[in-house]
């Protein structure tokens, strides 16, 4: 069965006991994909912020699904977790990149809410996993960068709060690539048409195989929009992943470094697999929680 008609079932997060105040179905925009779930932590202090970006191919997903589970361990250290909505495309209908334009209309409603739920969006994190991964690293590249995309304006982008810190899980970057770094890693692909119009990174790009538009996968590389002012970043990745194939998040690396002379903090799992399963563990946590700490520190410096 192709990804992209695969039945969709919800599975809801478990909620910690470290969840002192819950906000759900908050609009955050005028559509209805457009709302989020706020989880607080105990505490009249503002909080540093985790925004959660769900992967599902950009085709399905639900926010404060189990998927969430893994960030909702924040709580714990006193960071408030967020998990929104955005537009999915469909098989018909490409959203991409409009996502990038939800998640600037979540942080602006946030920032302008911040005395309310109590929020630091100058600590400000995201996290994704699969193509929330791409949307996570995708935003914070444009976004520093001072570039528009979809239906962002310049104004939108250059009013953000400063995003901090990036984790980004087992995420596809250069979706042109994806058939030969399988085929490099004696890898067959769950889904065999992976790298055609019919997949859901083709889906993405107007229904079109990537090898054929390369403009737009270069759009959709958040290599693309590197520079100096990118936040920390950390990727995760599995090298059994026959979704994506890991190899995504190496070269993504290496461009990380080539544009910001700085390193990527990374983490391959051999035997990792495509999903939360294999990546929500409390030592992964506590790499999380460290990253984001010292990223914290270098920001006051």
């Amino acid at each position: 069965m192709l990804f992209k008609a695969q039945p969709y079932h919800f599975i809801p997060a478990t909620v910690p006991h470290a969840a002192q105040l819950i906000h759900r179905d908050i609009s955050y925009g005028s559509d209805p994909w457009q709302q989020l779930d706020l989880y607080l932590p105990s505490g009249p202090q503002a909080h540093p912020v985790i925004l959660d970006l769900y992967g599902g191919g950009f085709l399905r997903g639900q926010k404060s699904s189990a998927k969430l589970n893994p960030s909702l361990r924040f709580l714990d250290a006193g960071f408030a977790v967020i998990s929104m909505d955005y537009r999915l495309n469909t098989s018909e209908t490409n959203q991409f990149p409009n996502q990038l334009a939800d998640i600037s209309a979540a942080l602006h409603f946030l920032v302008r809410q911040a005395a309310t739920y109590h929020l630091d969006l100058s600590r400000l994190t995201l996290i994704g996993e699969s193509s929330g991964a791409q949307l996570a690293v995708l935003a914070a590249a444009s976004f520093s960068a001072g570039v528009a995309l979809g239906a962002l304006t310049t104004t939108e982008v250059a009013t953000l709060p400063r995003i901090q810190s990036v984790i980004a899980l087992y995420g596809p970057y250069q979706v042109n690539a994806m058939t030969q770094q399988f085929q490099q890693l004696h890898i067959t692909p769950k889904f065999p048409e992976t790298g055609t119009s019919l997949a859901f990174e083709g889906i993405m790009l107007n229904q079109q195989a990537p090898d054929r538009v390369p403009d737009l996968v270069r759009q959709a590389n958040p290599a693309t929009y590197f520079t100096t002012l990118m936040p920390s970043l950390y990727l995760i990745a599995g090298k059994k992943d026959p979704v994506v194939p890991y190899l995504q998040s190496v070269t993504l690396a290496d461009c990380y470094q080539s544009a910001t002379q700085r390193i990527a903090k990374t983490l391959w799992l051999p035997d990792g697999m495509h999903g939360p399963a294999d990546y929500d563990t409390t030592p992964i946590f506590q790499q999380k929680l460290a990253f984001i700490t010292a990223a914290q520190k270098n920001a006051e410096h």
